[in-house]
């Protein structure tokens, strides 16, 4: 008899420590065969409740609905259920017909969320043992990851795992791949951990070493995720009158809720293969702008290496666009860089001993700073004292300009360290579709990939699409940047021109 022979699975609660039978227990005698046979009846009674009362609670309108029918068949009126019950598929049909989304969300998606809390139920405890997650004790006691609670949404699920002892976060992180084919989900990611918080007057009495941690060992929270809400392209929204530059939408989520930008106090660096949608990300950030940018208090300058093929639709809007199309081009982008490091430590002595951060307004405000490829002045410059004097001039930016108000948006193709010297100075990640898995980590940090991060399966028809690491958060986010044909970026320059703009190319600030 194997092992595994011993694993059990409780419907309630999970997996639960057992004991590895010997012998099977077969009833003895009349009166034991009648009492096996009761107990087994009662148990599928049991059962059989526990079903129906499951599907009325997640599928109330189908349950209301059907009711009709199901009295008038214990009624003994046959043909009467009958009718009601096609009188109650008509309705159904045409509220599909007219209503095609409120029948998504009171009907198919209830019955969705109920067969796949069936299947957690019934796969579960196979799924752990034969994934290799379940470890035997001396006592002959089998321990594997109970199923503590499942939270359920339209596109995804939220499960709670508790971790037995010899099982780490890592190893069940490890077996992602099976969990997802077993499941039938479209993709699994390991969300972080976070224990319940005491309210902050009674934090602050206690001892800081008595204080809870933030991360709660033993305890893994898998997000499974079925239907997918970024398939379609996503259409951005009307810019707000007034901006909060700690949420910029630029885009949504995949658990269908918007997808917002914080800008103040970080950087973001941006990376993507040809044709996966970078344009995509840097416009809708700059859209959602747009009333600050016609109001003054967000100034836009850019280097755009090629020539201004990808900013130069929305030239208007940018206070000094360097292009790099001349024979000095890598001065010009040099004196740029270096320009914007001298505006970093100006911002910094005067808003020394009188302010942390910068509050956006006319007279000094939030500067956003795109370079659509990053590698042009960082490994591509071919004089090696211009490349250094680049170098150390993005350091100073990088370093110094968070909190005086200067984000920096950089967007690569090729990851590799020797290209990008100082992606440790970009808190927020973005990698969009990447050619090589081992650029995932690269550029969302260590273990992103295997978090769920595969960013090299997105598919070349799916531009925009990609996943985020925020500064602080281990947390892995897939979400996808609206799009902007070339007209709504000429449209969105003509609306939200900030006045006199500087079209010369020499380098400078305005």
């Amino acid at each position: 008899m194997s092992w595994r022979d011993g694993l059990t699975l409780d419907r309630n609660a999970g997996w639960q420590e057992v004991h590895v039978a010997t012998a099977s227990a077969r009833p003895d005698g009349a009166g034991a065969w009648a009492l096996w046979l009761t107990g087994r009846l009662l148990a599928g009674v049991r059962w059989l409740l526990m079903l129906v009362a499951g599907f009325v609670v997640l599928n109330p309108v189908v349950a209301a609905a059907a009711l009709p029918a199901a009295w008038l068949y214990l009624a003994d009126r046959p043909w009467w259920a009958l009718a009601a019950l096609l009188v109650t598929v008509a309705g159904f049909g045409a509220w599909f017909w007219l209503r095609a989304d409120a029948f998504d969300a009171r009907v198919t998606s209830p019955l969705r969320k109920w067969w796949r809390r069936r299947r957690y139920v019934r796969k579960w405890s196979n799924l752990m043992a034969s994934s290799g997650l379940a470890v035997k004790t001396r006592r002959h006691q089998v321990l594997a990851p109970r199923l503590v609670w499942v939270r359920q949404g339209r596109y995804a699920d939220v499960l709670r795992v508790r971790l037995p002892d010899g099982i780490t976060a890592a190893r069940f992180t490890e077996r992602l791949p099976e969990i997802t084919e077993a499941l039938r989900a479209r993709e699994a990611r390991v969300l972080p951990a976070r224990r319940w918080r005491l309210p902050a007057w009674l934090r602050a009495r206690l001892p800081r070493e008595f204080a809870p941690a933030d991360t709660r060992p033993g305890t893994v929270f898998l997000r499974l995720a079925f239907g997918d809400p970024l398939v379609h392209v996503v259409t951005q929204p009307a810019p707000a009158e007034e901006i909060d530059l700690s949420a910029v939408t630029v885009g949504r989520r995949d658990d269908g809720q918007p997808w917002r930008v914080s800008l103040l106090g970080t950087h973001t660096l941006l990376a993507g293969a040809t044709g996966s949608g970078k344009g995509s990300v840097l416009w809708s950030l700059i859209a959602a702008l747009g009333p600050a940018i016609r109001s003054g208090l967000v100034h836009v300058v850019g280097l755009d290496p090629k020539g201004g093929m990808e900013l130069g639709f929305g030239r208007e809007l940018f206070r000094a666009l360097v292009t790099m199309d001349g024979r000095d081009a890598e001065d010009q982008a040099v004196a740029f860089l270096e320009d914007l490091a001298d505006e970093a430590d100006r911002r910094a002595s005067m808003l020394a001993g009188h302010a942390r951060t910068l509050t956006p307004t006319v007279d000094m405000p939030f500067l956003l700073i795109v370079i659509d490829e990053l590698a042009s002045v960082t490994a591509f410059i071919a004089d090696s004292k211009r490349r250094q004097r680049a170098e150390a001039a993005l350091g100073r930016l990088l370093t110094k300009g968070r909190a005086p108000g200067m984000h920096v948006v950089g967007a690569l193709q090729d990851p590799r360290k020797e290209v990008v010297k100082w992606r440790d100075l970009f808190p927020t990640r973005i990698a969009l579709r990447l050619v090589e898995d081992s650029q995932v980590d690269m550029v969302l940090g260590d273990g992103a990939r295997s978090r769920g991060a595969r960013c090299e399966a997105i598919a070349e028809t799916a531009p925009g699409v990609g996943y985020v690491v925020e500064d602080g958060s281990r947390a892995v986010t897939r979400v996808r940047a609206a799009y902007l044909t070339d007209d709504d970026i000429r449209q969105l320059a003509r609306d939200y021109r900030p006045g006199p703009v500087l079209h010369a190319i020499d380098g400078g600030v305005a």
